[in-house]
C-alpha cells in the first residue's frame, strides 16, 4: 500500500476525519454510500480496507474475551431481594384468601417480569460505568456478536421458561450462566431448550417447502418489456401498527418508479416527476417534504403479461433500473423464502393475563403525598393482582407534593390509579397504569381456565358462596359461582374408603389409633362347599373357591400319554371306548363346550370325496368349525376320489386330462396317483391348480345325449344303465370325456350307517342347590350334504362329542376340568367337571396418606356348606391415629370417604388474661384479633372457647372469581391436591394468534383462518347490544337505514363500539381476516361500476391486505423485505377469475381463467354484440396458482405430475414455453438474462406466434449442449456480424443465424454424434492449443 496514493489524495479531495463509535448501522449506511456512490469494486475494497483496520486494532487492543469479562451487576442481590418480598406478600394474601389462584400466578409472573427487565437495563449501566472498553459489552452493542438478550442470560438472570405446554412456569431461573444454575434451574432451563432445537429443525423443513412452492408460482415472471403504458398504480403510504411506524415511507419508496408527479405539499415544486425511478436521496426529499401519500408503479398493477422494466423498478442488487430478461419472479421468491429460517415457529402462551399493550407506567419520583383534584369521576375495579384500585373515567391531573416540591401527572380516561387520595408513597412506588390510547389498540382477549387445588386434606365449607346450577344444551350440569367468594378447608384427617366398604362409626365418636373406622364383606353368590386351594401367595391376593356344582367320571378312567413333551390325556370306557380330551386340566370350559371327543375308525375315509346325506338329519344351527349335530340317523354315501393341489406349470403334466390311468402312474413330475381311475385337471393361465383322480369303470358310449341326462345320480343294483349293463351295487354315475370319446364312469359308493343316538352314554349331576351339570353326547357331521372334500390322506365322516351343559338358571358359569385320583384305588385317575365361584381376599395393605391399613378375617373353613349370600371374609379398615370422626353422610350415596379431626389438626391459642372475643363456629385468619390486644397466629376455625384459651382447627380459605366452575359441594371432603375449582378469566389473546412462518405460509397458501373475525359486508353505523346471558350482537346500520345483523360465534369479542362508523370490509370483532371475505364483498359492494372495474377494485384490496400482513410478519422478526417481492408473488395469486356464466363465449362456467384474457374476450363481445362472460375474482394459494399456470410442463414438474399430464392431453393443450422451468426441462436456452435476447429476436414485444413448435425445425437458436460447447467465440471472430454487435442485423434472421452456426457445416456426418468422454477430451485439447496461443 506504501507505493499507492489514496484516490482521495489523487483526487485531490480533503480528508475528513471523524471521531466517533461506529456501530452496526453505521457500518450498513456508510457501506450503502459507498456502493451508492462508487459502485461495486471500490466498495469491496473500502471494506477490504475496513477489516483490516479493525483487525489491525483488535490485535493491538488485545481485544479478548474471557469469564472475567461477565460483569455481574452488584444491585442483582437487591432486586432479587426485593422481587421475593413482594412475591411474599403475594403469597401471604393468597394464603389469607385475599386473591385468587390466578390473580396471585399473575403477580408472581409480572413482578419477575419487570425485575428482569429491570435487571437488563441495571446490566447496561454497570457496563457503562464499569468499563465501556469491555469486550462482552463492545461485542453486543457493536452488532458483531450477541444482543442485550443473551447477555442480559449471561450476566443478568435467565428469568421465566415456559413448559413443553407453553405456559409460564412460576419458578424463575434467578441466576445467570455466570454463576451458573441449580439443579432445578438446570431442568426448568432444559425445556426451552428442547423446544429450541426441535424449533429449527422443523423451521428448515418449513422454509425450505416454502421456498419451493414460492419458486415455483412466480418462475414465469421475467421483465419482457420496458413499458407496459399502463395509467394504473399503487398508492403507498407508511405502514403502522397503531402510533408505532413499522416502515416510514422512505423506505417503501426506494427503487420505486412513479406514476404521478409528487408535488411538495406547501411549495408546489415538483419533486420527483413521473416514470421517474427514486434514489435513497430522493425518497429522504419526499419524506421531509411532508408528503404521506404517494403513487407508486407496481408489479400488481403492471398491464405486461410479466411484469415491464417500469413496474418493476430497479433491481436492488445494483440500485439500477432492472435489465430486461432479469428473472424477478426468482428473485421475489427467494427474497421471501430465504429469511424463512429465521422467523420463529409460533408464540408460547402464557399462563396468564398479560399485560395489554399500556402506554406507560406513572412511579413516584420521590416520597409524598398524593391529591386528587375535585371531582374526579372513577369506579372501583379489581386489577389483575387482585388490587384495590380505581378507573378513571374523565382525563384528568394528580399530584404528588412533600414539603420541597411538587409535581403533577397527566392520567388519561381508562387509567387504573393504584393509590388512594391522600395516600403516601415511597419513591419508585407504581401511582398509576395509563391506558394505551388510539383506534387500532385492539383488546382482543380470550376466556382462560386455572385449577384450584387444596394444600390440605379435610372438609369443604362455603363462606358468603353461593353455587347455582347450569345446564348446557347437552343437559350437562355445572355449578357455578356467580359472584366469587371463599371455600374454607378446614383440616382433618381424610379416608378414602375402598369399593363396598360400609362405615362402623358415627359422626362425634372418639376413636383411638388401630380402632376399626369401616368394613367389607366378602359374600358368596351362589353357595356351595367351600374349597381353600393350597396357599399361593398371588399378586392380588388368596384365593376361596366355591363348589356349586361337580360331575364325575366314576366308571371312566384317564391315562396320560406324553406326546413330543406334551401331555396328552385319554379317557377309557368301560365298554372299551377311548375318548381323546380336548379340554386341558386346569382350565374353563364355556357352557357348550366340547370336553372329550370319541377316537373311532368305523368313520373314516381313504382318501378325499363327495358326501351325500340319506335319510340324515342334521340341526339347522351348524357352526362350519364344530359341524353339524345329527338330529335322525340314517346312512352317509361316500364317493371316493383322490384330490391333489398342485401349483406348476402346465409342462409338467405327464397325463390328459379325461385320461384313465392305473394306480401309481405319475400324474405330474414327482407325484404319483394312488388310485385307478380318470384324470380331471384343472389350470389357470397355464399353471396347474388341481388334479383329481376319479376311481371306477369306465364304459364308452356312442350316444352322449342319452347318458348326460343321468349324470350326478346313483344307480341302484339290478337297475339296467346302459344297454347290458346290468349294476350289482350302488354306483355314482358321471359323463365324462375321455380322450376316446364320450364315456359314462360308474364310481363305487361307500355306505356308512349312523344311528339316531350315539352309542355313548350322557353324564349327569344335580346338586343340593338345584343347579343341574351334564356332559352330553353328540354326534357331529363336520361336512355339509353334497360337499366335496379335498383329500389325500382320508379324513373323518362323524365325530362323537361330550358336550359340557349346564343348567339354564346360570348358564355364565363357567366349569373347572379336574384330573383326581379315586378313592377306592388311588393309581386310577377319574375326570372330575366343577362348576366354581372363585373368590379373591385381596392381601392387606399397610396405610398411606389417604387410607388406613387393612386386616382381613377368613369366616369359613374348607369343606364348610354355605349358603347363597353368605360372608366368606371381612375386611377391616383401621384409623392410623386418635381422634373424633366427622364427615359421614348417611342417606342416598354410600359413604366414600371418612373425616377424622386429629390432634395435630387442632391448635391451642392463648389470650393471657384478656377474655376471648370469638365464638365457637367463627372463621379467624392469622392476623385477626381474637381477644382485645391479642391476634391469631394461625388460619382456622374456632372449634372451642375457654377463659383465657381458644382451640383453633386449622384451616385454609381459597378466594373464587366470580363465575367459577365449583368441582366439589359444601361439606364435602377432600384430600390434598383435588381440584377445588376453576377458575374462569380472560387473557390477552397471544396464544393462538398464528405468527412467524405458519402465518406466511396461511397467508400465501390463502388458507381460512381459525376463528376468523366477522367482517362489514357494507358501510354504515354500529350497534353494539350486550346480552344478560354474556351473548353480544353486532348490528350495522347502513346508509340507506338498512339493519343488517352479524351473528357472532362463541368466543369471539367485539372489536367496535356502540355508534362507530365503519366502513366496507372492517372488522367487527376481533380476529384475523379472512381475505376470501374482502374479496367477495369489495367485489359486491363495487359491482354497479361493472364487472371488470369491481374486480380490479375488490383484488387490489386484497392484494393490498396481502402485502401488508406479510411484510408485518416479517417486521415483527426485524426482517426487511422490499414491498416488489410479495407484491411479484402475490400478482400470482390474484391474476385469475372463475367464470359464472360464458355467455357467447367458449368460456365454459367454472373454469379459472386470467382476468386480461376475460376481458379481452368480453370487449369482442361487445363489439359483436354477443353476451359477454360473468365471472367472480378468485384469490389462489400459491400451491393452487403453481398448478393452474398456462405451462402444464412446469405445473407436473412441481406436483401431482400424473393428474396434470394426463389432463393436459385429453385436453390437446399447449404449452407455449414462456416461464424458465419448461424451458429447462425440455432443454431449451430459458427466455431470461443472456438467453433473453434470442427470443426477443424472433418476435418483438410479444411472444405468442414466435412459439408455435411447428416452426422450430430450423430455428437453430434451440442450443444444445454440444453444440454449446463447440461455440467458441473463434468462429464469432470470423462473423462479419460481430462488429454490429453480438447480435447485429443482418438481412433477416434466417440468414443471420445460418452464418452464426456456419461451424456446423464444416463438421462430417460421422462427427455429429460426439459422445461426451470425446467432447471432454476435444475440450482439453482446445485448451491446450489456447495456452500455447498465450504463451
Amino acid at each position: 500500500m506504501a507505493g499507492q496514493t489514496s484516490p482521495s489524495q489523487r483526487e485531490g479531495v480533503k480528508t475528513v476525519f471523524f471521531n466517533r463509535i461506529i456501530n452496526k448501522g453505521g457500518l450498513k449506511n456508510l457501506i450503502a454510500w459507498a456502493f451508492g456512490n462508487y459502485g461495486t469494486a471500490r466498495t469491496a475494497e473500502m471494506a477490504d480496507r475496513l477489516k483490516d483496520l479493525g483487525f489491525r486494532y483488535a490485535t493491538r487492543a488485545g481485544v479478548s474475551i474471557s469469564v472475567d469479562d461477565l460483569l455481574v451487576p452488584p444491585k442483582k442481590q437487591e432486586l432479587l431481594k426485593a422481587a421475593e418480598d413482594e412475591i411474599r406478600v403475594a403469597e401471604a394474601r393468597y394464603t389469607r384468601g385475599e386473591i385468587t389462584e390466578v390473580e396471585r400466578f399473575q403477580k408472581v409472573i409480572d413482578t419477575w417480569n419487570s425485575t428482569n427487565e429491570e435487571l437488563k437495563e441495571q446490566v447496561i449501566k454497570y457496563f457503562r460505568a464499569k468499563d465501556v472498553l469491555n469486550s462482552v459489552y463492545m461485542m453486543a452493542f457493536s452488532g458483531a456478536r450477541g444482543n442485550i438478550s443473551q447477555v442480559r442470560q449471561l450476566v443478568g438472570m435467565r428469568g421465566l421458561m415456559a413448559n413443553p405446554q407453553g405456559e409460564i412456569i412460576a419458578l424463575p431461573i434467578k441466576t445467570n450462566f455466570r454463576e451458573g444454575l441449580t439443579v432445578t434451574e438446570y431442568i426448568i432451563s432444559s425445556y426451552g431448550a428442547r423446544k429450541g432445537l426441535v424449533d429449527t429443525a422443523l423451521r428448515t423443513a418449513d422454509s425450505g417447502y416454502l421456498t419451493r412452492r414460492l419458486v415455483d408460482v412466480s418462475q414465469d415472471v421475467i421483465v419482457r418489456e420496458l413499458d407496459c403504458g399502463t395509467r394504473q398504480g399503487l398508492s403507498l403510504r407508511s405502514m403502522t401498527d397503531g402510533d408505532r411506524v413499522l416502515i416510514p415511507l422512505k423506505d417503501r419508496l426506494f427503487g420505486r418508479v412513479m406514476l404521478q408527479d409528487v408535488v411538495h405539499p406547501k411549495t408546489g415544486e415538483v419533486i420527483a416527476a413521473a416514470n421517474q425511478a427514486v434514489s435513497a436521496e430522493l425518497a429522504s426529499q419526499i419524506a421531509k417534504a411532508g408528503v404521506e401519500e404517494v403513487t407508486v408503479r407496481s408489479p400488481l398493477t403492471c398491464a405486461a403479461r410479466s411484469v415491464c422494466q417500469y413496474c418493476y423498478g430497479w433491481s436492488l442488487a445494483h440500485a439500477k433500473m432492472v435489465d430486461t430478461g432479469e428473472a424477478v419472479g426468482i428473485i421475489a421468491a427467494q427474497s421471501i423464502g430465504e429469511p424463512g429460517t429465521q422467523l420463529t415457529m409460533r408464540t408460547f402462551h402464557t399462563g396468564g393475563v398479560f399485560t395489554a399493550e399500556l402506554a406507560g407506567q406513572i412511579r413516584a419520583p420521590f416520597a409524598g403525598q398524593i391529591k386528587f383534584p375535585k371531582g374526579l369521576r372513577s369506579r372501583p375495579f379489581r386489577t389483575r393482582h387482585g388490587e384495590d384500585a380505581l378507573v378513571v373515567e374523565t382525563n384528568c391531573r394528580i399530584s404528588l407534593s412533600n414539603d420541597e416540591r411538587t409535581q403533577e401527572f397527566d392520567v388519561s380516561q381508562g387509567s387504573t390509579l393504584l393509590v388512594r387520595d391522600g395516600q403516601s408513597v415511597q419513591p419508585a412506588q407504581l401511582i398509576a397504569e395509563v391506558a394505551a390510547t388510539g383506534r387500532n389498540v385492539r383488546k382482543s382477549t380470550e376466556k382462560a381456565t386455572k385449577d384450584v387445588a387444596s394444600d390440605l386434606a379435610g372438609a369443604v365449607q362455603f363462606a358468603d358462596l353461593i353455587s347455582e346450577e347450569k345446564r348446557d344444551r347437552q343437559g350437562n350440569t355445572t355449578r357455578i359461582a356467580p359472584r366469587g367468594g371463599l371455600i374454607w378447608i378446614l383440616s382433618g384427617e381424610v379416608y378414602n374408603l375402598p369399593p363396598g366398604a360400609e362405615p362402623v362409626v358415627n359422626n362425634g365418636d372418639r376413636i383411638e389409633a388401630e380402632d376399626v373406622l369401616a368394613e367389607t364383606r366378602l359374600v358368596t353368590e351362589h353357595g356351595g362347599i367351600v374349597r381353600l386351594p393350597e396357599q399361593t401367595e398371588a399378586k392380588g391376593g388368596r384365593e376361596v373357591e366355591i363348589i356349586t356344582a361337580s360331575v364325575l367320571l366314576d366308571t371312566a378312567a384317564v391315562i396320560a400319554e406324553s406326546q413330543q413333551g406334551r401331555e396328552h390325556y385319554t379317557i377309557e370306557t368301560q365298554q372299551n371306548q377311548r375318548f381323546s380330551l380336548k379340554a386341558a386340566p386346569g382350565t374353563k370350559v364355556q357352557n357348550n363346550q366340547v370336553v372329550a371327543e370319541l377316537i373311532d375308525d368305523n368313520y373314516r375315509t381313504q382318501t378325499g370325496g363327495i358326501l351325500k346325506y340319506s335319510g340324515v338329519e342334521v340341526g339347522k344351527r351348524g357352526k362350519a368349525k364344530q359341524g353339524y349335530e345329527v338330529v335322525r340317523g340314517g346312512t352317509l354315501l361316500w364317493i371316493p376320489e383322490e384330490a391333489h393341489e398342485v401349483n406348476k406349470d402346465i409342462s409338467l403334466l405327464q397325463i390328459e386330462d379325461g385320461q384313465y390311468v392305473e394306480a401309481g402312474t405319475e400324474v405330474v413330475k414327482d407325484i404319483f396317483c394312488q388310485s385307478s381311475g380318470v384324470v380331471e385337471v384343472t389350470q389357470k393361465n397355464d399353471i396347474l391348480r388341481e388334479i383329481v383322480i376319479k376311481p371306477g369303470e369306465l364304459h364308452l358310449v356312442d350316444d352322449p345325449e342319452a347318458v348326460i341326462a343321468k349324470d350326478g345320480t346313483f344307480a341302484y343294483p339290478g337297475q339296467e344303465v346302459l344297454p347290458g349293463l346290468m349294476m350289482a351295487d350302488l354306483r355314482y354315475l358321471e359323463y365324462v370325456e375321455t380322450p376316446e370319446g364320450h364315456a359314462l364312469l360308474l364310481r363305487p359308493v361307500q355306505e356308512f350307517p349312523v344311528p339316531d343316538e350315539p352309542s355313548v352314554p350322557s353324564q349327569e349331576s344335580v346338586q343340593e342347590s338345584g343347579r343341574s351339570i351334564r356332559l352330553r353326547a353328540v354326534q357331529r357331521l363336520p361336512y355339509k350334504d353334497g360337499e366335496r372334500v379335498k383329500s389325500v390322506d382320508g379324513l373323518d365322516l362323524l365325530r362323537t362329542q361330550l358336550v359340557l351343559e349346564i343348567g339354564t338358571e346360570a348358564p355364565q358359569l363357567a366349569a373347572d376340568i379336574e384330573i383326581i385320583p379315586d378313592e377306592n384305588n388311588p393309581e386310577v385317575q377319574r375326570l372330575q367337571l366343577v362348576i366354581l365361584e372363585s373368590l379373591v381376599i385381596r392381601r392387606d395393605i399397610a396405610a398411606d396418606q389417604t387410607q388406613g391399613s387393612t386386616n382381613t378375617r377368613l369366616l369359613v373353613k374348607d369343606g364348610d356348606q354355605i349358603a347363597p349370600g353368605a360372608d366368606v371374609a371381612r375386611t377391616e379398615i383401621r384409623a392410623k391415629q386418635g381422634g373424633e370422626v366427622q364427615g359421614i353422610r348417611r342417606g342416598g350415596e354410600t359413604v366414600r370417604r371418612v373425616l377424622l379431626i386429629t390432634e395435630s389438626d387442632l391448635v391451642r391459642l392463648s389470650t393471657g388474661d384478656q377474655t376471648p372475643t370469638v365464638k365457637v363456629g367463627d372463621l379467624l385468619r392469622a392476623g385477626d384479633p381474637i381477644a382485645p390486644g391479642v391476634t391469631a397466629t394461625e388460619t382456622g376455625q374456632v372449634m372451642q372457647v375457654n377463659d383465657n384459651e381458644i382451640t383453633l382447627r386449622i384451616a385454609r380459605p381459597y378466594l373464587v372469581s366470580p363465575g367459577a366452575v365449583l368441582q366439589i359441594n359444601d361439606g364435602d371432603l377432600v384430600q390434598r391436591g383435588d381440584s377445588l375449582a376453576l377458575l374462569v378469566f380472560e387473557r390477552a389473546k397471544t396464544g393462538d394468534i398464528i405468527q412467524g412462518l405458519p402465518r406466511i405460509e396461511e397467508l400465501l397458501e390463502a388458507r381460512r383462518p381459525k376463528e376468523m373475525c366477522v367482517l362489514a359486508q357494507r358501510p354504515g353505523t354500529t350497534q353494539v347490544i350486550y346480552n344478560d346471558d354474556d351473548s353480544v350482537e353486532i348490528k350495522v346500520i347502513e346508509a340507506d337505514g338498512t339493519i343488517e345483523d352479524y351473528p357472532i360465534g362463541p368466543g369471539q369479542g367485539p372489536m367496535v363500539g356502540d355508534g362507530q362508523s365503519v366502513g366496507a370490509g372492517e372488522p367487527l370483532t376481533d380476529g384475523p381476516i379472512n381475505p376470501h371475505d374482502l374479496l367477495e364483498i369489495f367485489f359486491k359492494l363495487n359491482e354497479p361500476l361493472g364487472q371488470h372495474r369491481a374486480a380490479l377494485i375488490s383484488l387490489q384490496k386484497v392484494q393490498t391486505f396481502l402485502v401488508n400482513e406479510v411484510q408485518s410478519v416479517y417486521q415483527s422478526q426485524g426482517i426487511e423485505i422490499a414491498d416488489k417481492h410479495i407484491e411479484v408473488v402475490v400478482r400470482q395469486m390474484t391474476s385469475k377469475v372463475r367464470i359464472d356464466d360464458g355467455g357467447d363465449t367458449t368460456m365454459l362456467p367454472g373454469e379459472l381463467v386470467d382476468l386480461y384474457q376475460v376481458e379481452q374476450v368480453n370487449e369482442a363481445m361487445s363489439i359483436t354484440g354477443g353476451a359477454p362472460a360473468e365471472f367472480t375474482p378468485v384469490l389462489l394459494g400459491i400451491t393452487k396458482a403453481s398448478l393452474n399456470t398456462d405451462s402444464f410442463i412446469s405445473a407436473a414438474s412441481f406436483q401431482e405430475t400424473t393428474r396434470v399430464l394426463t389432463e393436459a392431453a385429453i385436453e390437446g393443450k399447449s404449452d407455449w414455453l414462456r416461464g424458465l422451468k419448461e424451458n429447462v426441462i425440455i432443454g431449451r436456452l430459458i427466455p431470461a438474462g443472456t438467453g433473453f435476447n434470442t427470443y426477443e429476436e424472433l418476435a418483438s414485444g410479444e411472444l405468442d406466434s414466435s412459439y408455435d413448435t411447428a416452426g422450430l425445425e430450423d430455428l437453430v437458436d434451440v442450443i444444445d449442449d454440444r453444440t454449446a460447447r463447440s461455440y467458441t467465440l473463434e468462429s464469432l471472430e470470423e462473423d462479419d456480424t460481430v462488429g454490429e454487435g453480438f447480435l447485429g442485423s443482418v438481412s433477416t434472421p434466417k440468414e443471420r443465424r445460418r452464418d452464426r452456426f456456419s461451424f456446423g457445416a464444416n463438421l462430417d456426418d460421422d462427427d455429429v454424434l460426439i459422445d461426451d468422454e470425446i467432447a471432454d477430451d476435444l475440450d482439453e485439447d482446445d485448451d491446450e492449443e489456447d495456452g500455447d496461443d498465450e504463451d
